[in-house]
């Protein structure tokens, strides 16, 4: 019951740490840029939650027992980021492009659609492609993925939902607030504007730096700094509980 609790403070504390930075550009900016729906935050954290759960799950029994290289995931997911950047830069040549396509490419077309409309599809797409890539630099996610769950799945399964959960709900609460913020501002609610080609630019941002391991490098940097005190509150609280 302790490790519960502390999991679900270490996934809402997660959202101070360093490994969180590919996530938020694309969470937050992802829900402010497109004020008109406002299931579009819930679906996209959502998403994410479930996405990081199943991928957890996914690449620990992929390098144990398949050999997959992280590689693998870190492309698709960069990919999808990829275009998705690209339909909020240019949403009007990417609808051009994706009518010329036509049938032989209708998955791009279905995502330039989805990205652009109130789809729900498009928003559990945005959040689930963070699913592969997420990382997470929380001393309660590694006890959980390297102790809890060897020893027992359901338990390890169970304390991995609640530390998604924690995850989720801080940055549901920071993705609320700015689309209430984004509402307010007309030009911030224009979904053709510079605002929208802005989040988009962060997007493609936030691909390359997935694709090349940038992100990981700046974690890297903060990490050996000291500049994470998420991981000391975590670490008091594992100790106090007598985890290891």
């Amino acid at each position: 019951m302790a490790l519960l609790l502390i999991s679900f403070i270490a996934g809402l504390l997660t959202v101070l740490a360093p490994c969180i930075l590919p996530l938020l550009p694309v969470i937050v900016g992802g829900s402010v840029s497109d004020t008109r729906s406002k299931w579009k935050p819930y679906i996209v954290t959502g998403s994410l939650a479930a996405s990081v759960v199943v991928f957890t799950l996914i690449i620990k029994i992929g390098t144990d027992f398949l050999d997959i290289p992280q590689g693998i995931w870190v492309w698709v997911a960069g990919g999808i980021l990829f275009v998705f950047s690209l339909t909020m830069i240019f949403p009007r040549q990417w609808a051009k492009i994706s009518h010329k396509i036509g049938a032989e490419k209708k998955s791009n077309q279905w995502l330039g659609k989805a990205s652009q409309k109130k789809n729900f599809a498009g928003d559990i797409l945005m959040g689930a492609a963070l699913g592969p890539v997420f990382s997470s630099c929380s001393p309660t996610y590694f006890v959980i993925l390297a102790t809890v769950l060897p020893q027992s799945f359901g338990i390890g399964l169970l304390n991995l939902i609640v530390y998604a959960l924690g995850l989720s709900i801080i940055l549901l609460a920071i993705s609320l607030i700015g689309q209430k913020f984004a509402n307010k501002v007309a030009v911030l609610s224009d979904p053709d504007g510079w605002f929208k080609k802005t989040i988009g630019v962060l997007f493609l941002l936030v691909a390359i730096a997935v694709i090349s391991g940038f992100d990981k490098q700046i974690e890297i940097w903060l990490l050996d700094r000291g500049l994470v005190p998420s991981i000391g509150i975590e670490n008091k609280l594992l100790d106090s509980a007598g985890i290891e």
